[in-house]
């Protein structure tokens, strides 16, 4: 595949053709690690697969300074598609004290246009706790694949630290219920705070 960008990290194909073309998820950036700067989650068509060339990406989920996908992200498997849109899992990057650590997060995008972002919850899916956090490469989770099956589970594949294997169940219904009403980030501190001061009023009155 060829495109404009410096980098490609890695691309995966959208599982239904768009407006009569095929459709990648792209992951272009200017360099290996640079905190903020530029890249993300792109979006690109192309006519021909055999001789794959996108002229043009959109950026879909950029990266951000200080959240969990600061300096790198990325697209994990293909995604899933509900009634109420296609439902993306993805790995974010951001760097501590301990190095680079990775985290898996969720967000969905429009049937009709996939490229356009519809709801994005705050915050990670799935992070290193244990002996997750332990390996070859460490503080690390990853997935390349889930599968949703026939009843509405998934079965969510992620590795940890370069290291091992695990599968984590959930469903179709409860990953769009989690992505569709998990507030966004919202960036700031002060913010943050508020948002939590006003999840705990609401579950008060739940109760």
């Amino acid at each position: 595949m060829k495109t404009n960008s410096p980098q490609q990290r890695n691309v995966v194909l959208h599982p239904e053709f768009v407006q009569g073309h095929y459709a990648f998820y792209t992951r272009p950036q200017d360099d290996f690690i640079d905190a903020g700067s530029g890249g993300g989650i792109g979006w690109g068509v192309c006519k021909d697969i055999e001789h794959a060339v996108i002229e043009r990406e959109i950026i879909v989920d950029e990266r951000r300074y200080h959240t969990i996908k600061e300096a790198k992200n990325g697209i994990g498997p293909a995604p899933i598609k509900t009634p109420q849109g296609w439902l993306h899992l993805a790995h974010g990057v951001r760097g501590c004290a301990a190095g680079l650590r990775y985290v898996l997060y969720l967000f969905m995008t429009d049937l009709l246009e996939p490229w356009r972002v519809i709801h994005q919850p705050g915050g990670y899916f799935i992070a290193p706790e244990g002996e997750e956090r332990v390996g070859d490469v460490s503080n690390v989770t990853f997935s390349n694949g889930w599968v949703a099956c026939a009843n509405g589970d998934v079965l969510i594949y992620y590795a940890s630290s370069d290291t091992r294997m695990h599968v984590a169940l959930s469903s179709v219904e409860r990953l769009v219920d989690y992505a569709s009403h998990t507030p966004e980030d919202p960036l700031r501190s002060a913010a943050c705070v508020q948002q939590r001061l006003e999840l705990i009023r609401r579950n008060r009155t739940l109760g």
